[in-house]
C-alpha cells in the first residue's frame, strides 16, 4: 500500500502523463494527418470534446499558476502542502489535456496519434484510481460516510476540479481576494489534516480533519449562518461544501484557488482580521524565495519547446533526416531514463524545493556517484532530444534558456547543500556537476 500512496501523493504519474502526452502530440502531429475534408460529423465530435477541455483549462489555470508560484515557498513546512496536494491540484488540467488531444486526433484523423492517446488514457486512469482510493481511505478513517465519500463525487471532483463541482451543487465559489466581503461571524470550516492546520490557519478557522466531527458541529449551528469551507488547495473542500448545503445551510462558500490566499498573504494583503493567517511559531526560512523566478523560467522555457517544435513542423513541413530523428529520439529517451534512475536513487530525499530536507541524507551512490545534478541533466537532454527529433530551429533559443536556468539553479543550490551536509565539500571535489569529464 505504501508505493500506491507515494504514487497518489507525488508528481511521478503527473510527469509521466505530461511526457506521454507530449509524445502523443508529437506522433499525432507528424504522422497520418488527414488531408481530406474532416466532415461535419467529425468536426462536431471534435468540438464537443474541445469545448469542455477549454473550460477545464480556464478553471484550473489559476490553481496551476498559483501552485508553480508556491513551489519555491519561504515556508520550512511547505513540503507538507506539496506532498498532499500537488497531484490533485494539477489533475483537472491533465483532464483538459486528455480531452484536448483526443479532439485534435479525431479532427486530424491521425491513427498513430489515437493509439498513443490510449496509452495516455491508461496512465491517466491509473492515476485517478490511485487518488480516489487514497482519499476514500482517509475519509473512512475519519468515520465519514455519505456524499463526501461517494465514488461518483470523488471522480467528478478530481476530473473536473472543485470549482465546477461546487457551482453545479448550488454552493457559492469565493476567490481569496474577496474574503473581506464575508460577514465577520462567518463559520470558517478548515478540513485539512492536523499537521497542515498547525502549520498555518485562518484566525477564525475551526479544524475538522477530513470532516471528522463536522456533522456533530453542524447540528449545533444555526442554518442561516454563513459558512466558508477551505482546504487551501481546493480539492477536498467541495465534498464538505455540498454536505453542508444538504444539511440545510443556506449560504455556503467554497474557497476557490485557495493557494492564491498564501500568495496574497506573502504580499501583506490578507494579514489581519478573522480571515488573516496565523502561522505557527517557527524559524523563518527565506532560502527558497530567490528561486521563484528561476523555477518559472525553466518551466516556461520547457513548455515553449514542447509546444513550438511540433507546431513549427506542422506549419513548415520539411523532412527531417532519419539520422537526426534517431539521434533526437535516443537523446530524449536517454534523458527520460536518466531522470527515472535519478528519482529512484533519491527515494524519499527527492524534493521539489531548492533546500534539502532537514531529515534528508546525502545520496552519493548510483548515478549520483558520478554527477551531482543528474536530474537537471536529464531534463535538459530530454527537451533537447525532443526539439532535435522535430528539427525545430524556433525551439533552440527556448532550449538554451531552459539549460541556462537549470545551470543557474544548480550553482545557487550548491551553498545550501554545503551548509546542510558536512560531507558535501568532499563529495563535490570528486564528482562532476552535470556531465562526467565535461562539466
Amino acid at each position: 500500500m505504501q508505493w500506491r500512496d507515494r504514487l497518489a501523493e507525488g508528481n511521478t504519474l503527473t510527469i509521466i502523463c505530461l511526457t506521454v502526452a507530449a509524445a502523443a502530440a508529437a506522433i499525432g502531429l507528424s504522422t497520418s494527418i488527414s488531408e481530406e475534408d474532416a466532415g461535419v460529423a467529425r468536426l462536431v465530435f471534435a468540438l464537443v470534446l474541445a469545448v469542455p477541455a477549454g473550460m477545464l483549462l480556464f478553471f484550473s489555470a489559476f490553481g496551476l499558476v498559483a501552485y508553480f508560484l508556491f513551489i519555491p515557498s519561504i515556508s520550512n513546512d511547505a513540503h507538507i502542502f506539496a506532498r498532499v496536494h500537488s497531484a490533485q491540484l494539477v489533475h483537472p488540467l491533465t483532464t483538459a489535456m486528455v480531452l484536448g488531444l483526443l479532439a485534435l486526433f479525431v479532427y486530424t484523423g491521425s491513427i498513430p496519434g489515437l493509439v498513443a492517446w490510449f496509452g495516455l488514457l491508461a496512465v491517466y486512469s491509473f492515476q485517478t484510481a490511485l487518488m480516489v482510493s487514497r482519499i476514500r481511505r482517509e475519509l473512512s478513517s475519519s468515520g465519514l460516510e455519505g456524499p463526501a465519500s461517494s465514488l461518483l463525487f470523488l471522480l467528478l471532483n478530481l476530473i473536473l476540479g472543485g470549482e465546477l463541482v461546487t457551482i453545479a451543487a448550488g454552493a457559492k465559489p469565493l476567490p481569496p481576494w474577496r474574503l473581506n466581503s464575508l460577514p465577520p461571524d462567518t463559520w470558517v470550516v478548515d478540513i485539512r489534516t492536523k499537521p497542515e492546520f498547525k502549520w498555518n490557519r485562518m484566525e477564525a478557522a475551526e479544524n475538522y480533519p477530513w470532516g471528522a466531527g463536522l456533522m456533530e458541529a453542524a447540528a449545533s449551528r444555526p442554518k442561516n449562518r454563513p459558512v466558508l469551507v477551505t482546504c487551501l488547495s481546493g480539492h477536498r473542500s467541495p465534498a464538505f461544501t455540498i454536505m453542508l448545503r444538504r444539511l440545510g445551510f443556506t449560504t455556503v462558500y467554497n474557497l476557490n484557488w485557495g493557494i492564491l490566499y498564501l500568495i496574497l498573504l506573502e504580499k501583506g494583503s490578507k494579514s489581519s482580521g478573522p480571515f488573516g493567517l496565523t502561522r505557527s511559531q517557527r524559524e523563518s526560512n527565506m532560502r527558497g524565495k530567490d528561486f521563484r523566478g528561476i523555477s518559472i523560467g525553466y518551466i516556461t522555457a520547457a513548455l515553449l519547446v514542447l509546444v513550438c517544435a511540433p507546431v513549427e513542423r506542422t506549419i513548415w513541413p520539411e523532412e527531417v533526416p532519419l539520422v537526426q530523428q534517431i539521434l533526437g529520439a535516443v537523446i530524449g529517451l536517454g534523458g527520460l531514463l536518466l531522470g527515472g534512475v535519478s528519482y529512484l536513487a533519491l527515494g524519499r530525499n527527492f524534493r521539489v524545493f531548492a533546500a534539502p530536507r532537514r531529515s534528508g541524507t546525502l545520496v552519493t551512490t548510483g548515478v549520483y556517484s558520478k554527477v551531482r545534478h543528474p536530474m537537471y541533466t536529464a531534463v535538459i537532454a530530454a527537451i533537447g532530444g525532443y526539439a532535435l527529433y522535430f528539427g525545430s530551429i524556433i525551439s533552440l533559443p527556448f532550449w538554451l534558456a531552459c539549460t541556462a536556468f537549470y545551470v543557474i539553479k544548480a550553482f545557487k543550490e550548491e551553498p545550501l547543500l554545503l551548509a546542510h551536509y558536512r560531507d558535501y565539500e568532499e563529495y563535490r571535489r570528486r564528482t562532476w556537476m552535470f556531465i562526467p569529464y565535461v562539466l
